[in-house]
């Protein structure tokens, strides 16, 4: 079973869905990593041709991607170019006979169904695809050139979202602290980033908050904001919307605060606190920092 990875880096760094996805190809078979260069920036379409074509000299049996904005992007038109089945957004996949067998969210996360299809196939992986040890040795890229000058298409220009401090980004973070509207206000926020500062977290929001213009829109965990899988997932004073579980649901271990206890996503945490989120959170975080001080 010969299986592509297309990856993607940031800052030179490989991205952590793209070290999952690698992970998952090498159980599954004879995994190659591929990574795409290019004169300048080049457009996904261009991405897809530059596949599709070392796909045809040497056609692999299965190609994962990320599905971040721009592996989604890519991946259905490198399937489309291809001809080949396309399964978008798969939380696992495995490989039954001729057959690709995937596991995928629905319905707001309601539904886990699984589908299939014929191989071959391109499928976007979501993170938590596979586990990957720390301190594992990136795998080693394959370069694949893009040629951009027949696509019809100019790049004008790459106007780059940065993220707030110098946190991890969302998407990568292996603990995430999240906040919603039982913050009362951006006022309030300090909380959030206090605690966040102790655990070495990423920091989250839900939608009501980003909405209300709170927190960056790149913080926003849910089905219209960013899909999370940390080993630890802190939600401060969330109700737990449909929307909102749809991004986090798969997180490892989900600790929930929240004075109300009849809020839905207390009733998913492995830890639900019942309790005033300005009271408990202060007093937690400090009592995180004296196990820090003592370690």
């Amino acid at each position: 079973m010969k299986i592509w990875v297309v990856a993607e880096t940031k800052d030179g760094e490989l991205r952590r869905i793209s070290r999952e996805a690698a992970a998952k190809a090498a159980r599954l078979g004879d995994a190659e990593i591929l990574e795409l260069h290019a004169d300048g920036r080049a457009s996904s379409n261009a991405g897809a041709t530059a596949l599709a074509a070392r796909a045809k000299e040497g056609p692999p049996d299965l190609i994962l991607i990320g599905a971040t904005p721009a592996g989604r992007d890519l991946g259905a038109r490198l399937a489309v170019k291809l001809g080949w089945t396309y399964l978008s957004e798969c939380a696992d996949v495995r490989i039954e006979g001729g057959t690709v067998v995937a596991v995928r969210s629905m319905y707001a996360g309601k539904v886990r169904a699984t589908v299939s299809g014929s191989l071959p196939a391109v499928a976007t992986v979501r993170a938590g695809i596979a586990t990957v040890a720390d301190g594992a040795a990136p795998p080693a890229l394959v370069p694949v050139q893009v040629d951009a000058k027949d696509e019809g298409l100019e790049f004008v220009r790459f106007e780059e979202t940065k993220s707030s401090g110098t946190r991890v980004p969302l998407g990568e973070a292996r603990v995430v602290v999240s906040a919603g509207r039982g913050m009362k206000g951006p006022e309030n926020w300090k909380i959030v980033e206090d605690l966040a500062d102790v655990l070495g977290a990423a920091i989250g929001a839900s939608r009501a908050v980003t909405d209300a213009g709170w927190r960056p829109n790149e913080e926003q965990v849910g089905q219209t904001g960013k899909t999370v899988t940390p080993e630890l997932y802190v939600a401060l004073g969330i109700s737990g919307a449909i929307q909102h579980l749809a991004g986090m649901s798969s997180s490892k271990v989900i600790v929930a605060v929240n004075k109300d206890p009849d809020a839905d996503l207390l009733k998913i945490a492995d830890y639900a606190v019942v309790a005033d989120l300005f009271e408990f959170v202060p007093a937690f975080t400090e009592e995180l920092r004296k196990v820090v001080r003592s370690a």
